[in-house]
């Protein structure tokens, strides 16, 4: 029998490992970045696939399967064998079979299933049902109970790498002779009756007894996990009640019922994401205007878009824990399923998530719209004139105001619900309102949004400050991948088009030769770089050239600078085209591909994993692989073709159109970064390539370097991108487009930015998609899930942080285009504070931080490590010198910091010591 001095003897070490959070889910569809705030994870297996175990496991998340020790489940329920795995008695309340726990086919039964669980990635087993068999009568108890502890002592021996974390269970306890590795119960204060249905408070005289089971427990150090639940609503007592379980000492987890809720606990995850609704009878997700002119803007202020058609299959769970708001952009009306839609709205409205309607309002639903302040009336306005505006909203942002009747639908607002930015009053004094803010959220109407001419789009509206206002968006710590250790981010990435061209230069070159020579290794960039095998290889369209292309390509990707990537076999213009063809007015100007001799149909599998194999096996060096794919021609490849990039291990990018220039310099030009698909993320190229600066290559042919407009047009006020070279190899052919790749590279150089692959560049955008954050119980944010994105931009209102207080947190940099703190890692915890930390941190760095940790006010323990010799400055208001693989280097004043200037590429558990 274990005692209670044995039990503090093993829980003593486990106490100090035990985790700080819990969460709970065994609904469909789990949040995973979210769920990977937490420490332990508790999922219900049949929901949850083993990628998405590996990937929780990943983020530093451990993993538990539900696993119920006393009932049958449904499955085991409607096995051939239940009958001799049940005890014969049922559990009413839950419509389930009490096992037979003596069973030996039960016990071999649990431990079958705990092996299939080990080996779908789980980490821990959640044991539930511990006590059902106390519902048995009174005499069948014992064996019961010797069954149980026969079980859990053999789950324990035989899987020792799986931590058993017990819900109840006191009476096996005391016979184990082992620690759990926590122990849960339910409902100490705030419960849920299964069978009446309803929430309810926890009597004293049950309070009292399960304070006598658990204080042994929490007096032995073993962590006790008090599931609590309330109704979502009432957030204010939940955090109250964690509050109050946690000066108790235990972990609280207050969710729902049907443990599908986050809820509250030692943390509290803050909603990162916004849903964006669009109406496919417009067009597909790529040409919709939400997810073209706002996703790149929502982006920016730290969130993550996910994307729902309305037609048919929207979701029906809660939105309040994970979106910080809804958008929608359709013009057409009410969709199809209107009656969905509006069910939808209403639910978002009755939970309080904000909805931000753009374009048009597609409500039709008389009822509905007077809920939201408004009135359709039944005519259009022929003219109209101002009766008031917010020019803080609309027309001061990149278009002056003109009132405009057409288009216009005829939308009266009630002043008591809404707040008007903009109101007009038409030929029959008639007062509308295009564009409102309210507590439910807001919506800007067409014809006030842009101001349209022959030179280009601008917004009329400032889209920033209308989403902020509709859905009263926070101040957070907004996710950035424009910027690393206080650098602009710069890539360069090449793709293979044009390698088989010669250069009009003399000698007349090929293309890659002048591209190696002239751009790569003239400048210090790191540079991706794609070849299509089409053009390269024996089996593409010139094998008479292989002889002398392949040596060329094998000394690019030779070059230490270089990251190999492939352009595809055949260079498809359109991905699917099928559905290309059936566009109104498609051309394929081009054709659907390459014309490849004896390659008369597109095969992804050929195009993807055919010409990556083709790349790594005759071109790359020993020690180089491809690993990732620059799609190709009009860059939209089907879920189907990035879900087998991903299985073949290759990230990608490429596609959409970011293009601003001095002649037409709107945000209307910004695409987002990211397109979510079934098959993965497609990741765009954060700036165009040279093409449309050239007007499709037919000149002029130094017109690339207007994406130096682009560069600056994208960096201030705003620093909406970082600097992003993309070009063709037919760049290396003309006089006039070398000139100005050779401008362009210098511009890039004054800049000073931190140059990355493009390969790690897209991991930090992956961590724009799968960051997420959350307040702890003292206030501090904590971020996980980052990938590799190593930078969040403060709001000024928020402070500075708190660098002691921190973790996994570098430093700052302020510049005109924010506050941007550096961080060492993809999982951090943020403290902020009313001012600068005189502690020294970095100030910016020239190449990828890899630790930094405070040993102390005055000295840090460091790793860097990249291509460069290693650029930084710390800024201390005293002296500082880095000891380094048995050297000392002591920090230059340059005003009010120390600058460091090493002849190495890299150090390692480097220390920073101030005086």
């Amino acid at each position: 029998m274990l005692t209670l001095s044995g039990l503090l003897c093993m829980a003593s070490a486990q106490a100090s490992t035990g985790p700080g959070s819990v969460a709970f889910w065994y609904a469909a569809e789990p949040p995973l970045p979210e769920l990977a705030q937490y420490d332990w994870v508790v999922l219900e297996p049949g929901h949850v696939q083993p990628d998405q175990v590996a990937f929780l496991h990943a983020q530093g998340a451990v993993p538990f399967a539900y696993l119920s020790v006393g009932e049958l489940s449904p499955e085991d329920e409607a096995s051939a064998d239940a009958a001799r795995l049940s005890s014969g008695e049922r559990n009413h309340e839950w419509q389930s079979d009490i096992a037979d726990l003596a069973s030996p086919d039960w016990q071999q039964h649990l431990l079958e299933r705990a092996a299939r669980l080990r080996s779908q990635g789980y980490r821990g087993l959640f044991l539930d049902t511990l006590d059902s068999f106390m519902r048995l009568p009174e005499e069948r108890r014992p064996a019961q109970l010797q069954g149980l502890v026969a079980l859990l002592q053999r789950l324990h021996a035989e899987y020792p790498d799986l931590q058993l974390f017990f819900n109840r269970g006191f009476e096996a306890l005391p016979e184990l002779g082992f620690a759990p590795a926590a122990v849960a119960v339910e409902s100490l204060e705030a419960s849920w009756d299964q069978a009446q249905g309803r929430y309810g408070r926890v009597s004293e005289s049950d309070r009292a007894w399960l304070d006598g089971q658990l204080k042994p427990l929490l007096d032995a150090g073993t962590p006790v996990v008090a599931i609590e639940y309330l109704p979502p609503e009432q957030r204010a007592q939940a955090r109250e009640l964690s509050q109050r379980l946690q000066q108790q000492g235990y972990l609280p987890v207050i969710t729902t019922p049907e443990l599908d809720s986050l809820g509250v606990g030692t943390l509290e995850v803050v909603p990162r994401r916004i849903a964006l609704l669009y109406d496919p009878r417009e067009g597909e997700l790529t040409r919709s205007p939400g997810h073209v002119l706002l996703g790149g803007l929502l982006e920016y202020l730290g969130y993550r878009v996910d994307y729902f058609a309305v037609d048919g299959h929207l979701p029906e769970r809660r939105f309040d824990e994970l979106y910080a708001g809804v958008v929608v952009w359709m013009t057409s009306g009410a969709p199809a399923q209107a009656g969905q839609f509006r069910r939808f709205l209403q639910a978002r409205l009755n939970e309080g998530t904000r909805i931000a309607f753009f374009g048009g309002m597609p409500v039709d639903d008389a009822r509905l719209l007077a809920r939201l302040g408004l009135r359709r009336l039944a005519y259009e306005p022929r003219e109209v004139s101002l009766k008031q505006v917010d020019a803080a909203l609309v027309g001061s942002f990149e278009a002056p105001l003109r009132l405009r009747a057409r288009d216009l639908l005829a939308l009266s607002a009630d002043d008591r619900l809404l707040k008007p930015a903009l109101q007009v009053q038409d030929e029959q004094s008639n007062l509308l309102t295009p564009v409102a803010t309210a507590d439910w959220g807001g919506y800007a109407l067409a014809p006030y949004l842009f101001q349209e001419s022959a030179s280009g789009r601008r917004w009329m509206l400032d889209p920033f400050r209308f989403l902020q206002a509709s859905l009263q968006l926070p101040p957070l710590p907004a996710l950035d991948v424009t910027t690393e250790n206080g650098r602009r981010i710069a890539t360069v990435h090449i793709d293979g088009d044009g390698f088989a061209s010669r250069a009009e230069i003399p000698g007349t070159p090929y293309s890659g030769e002048v591209v190696l020579q002239d751009f790569i290794r003239a400048h210090d960039f790191l540079t991706s770089v794609s070849v299509v095998e089409g053009e390269v290889g024996p089996q593409g369209m010139y094998p008479y050239l292989t002889k002398r292309l392949e040596p060329i390509a094998r000394r690019i990707f030779a070059d230490p600078k270089v990251e190999p990537a492939t352009h595809t076999f055949s260079h498809p213009f359109f991905w699917e085209p099928e559905k290309a063809s059936q566009r109104e007015g498609f051309t394929a100007e081009y054709g659907m591909n390459m014309a490849i001799p004896n390659y008369p149909i597109m095969n992804l599998e050929r195009e993807i994993v055919g010409s990556r194999d083709y790349i790594q096996r005759e071109l790359l060096p020993a020690g180089k692989q491809v690993r990732l794919i620059f799609w190709s021609g009009e860059a939209l490849p089907s879920a189907e073709a990035i879900g087998m990039a991903y299985a073949a291990g290759m990230a990608n990018v490429n596609g959409a159109e970011t293009f601003i220039t001095r002649a037409n310099p709107s945000l209307t030009g910004l695409y987002p970064l990211l397109r979510p698909t079934s098959g993965g993320l497609q990741i765009y190229a954060p700036i165009i390539n040279e093409n449309l600066y050239t007007n499709l290559w037919t000149g002029p042919f130094y017109g690339f370097e207007r994406v130096l407009d682009t560069f600056e047009l994208t960096d201030s006020p705003r620093r909406l991108r970082g600097l992003n070279l993309y070009y063709h190899f037919y760049s290396g052919t003309k006089q006039a487009s070398i000139k100005a790749m050779d401008d362009v590279y210098t511009a890039m150089q004054r800049q000073q930015p931190i140059s990355l692959w493009m390969g790690d560049y897209l991991r930090r955008v992956r961590g724009l998609y799968e960051g997420s954050m959350a307040r702890r119980t003292d206030g501090r944010w904590q971020l996980r899930s980052l990938q590799g994105l190593r930078t969040v931009r403060l709001d000024p209102q928020l402070g500075w942080p708190d660098l002691l207080n921190s973790e996994g947190v570098a430093g700052v940099r302020d510049l005109p285009q924010g506050r941007y703190v550096h961080l060492s890692s993809d999982r951090a915890v943020l403290a902020l504070q009313a001012t600068r930390d005189t502690a020294p941190a970095l100030e910016y760095a020239n190449v990828p931080l890899q630790a930094w940790e405070y040993r102390g006010e005055r000295e840090v323990r460091l790793s860097m490590a990249g291509q460069f010799a290693l650029r930084f400055a710390v800024r201390y208001a005293g002296n500082c010198s880095l000891s380094a693989a048995g050297r000392r280097y002591e920090g230059q004043r340059r005003g009010d910091l120390l600058e460091f200037n090493l002849e190495r590429q890299e150090v390692s558990d480097a220390v920073l010591a101030c005086r």
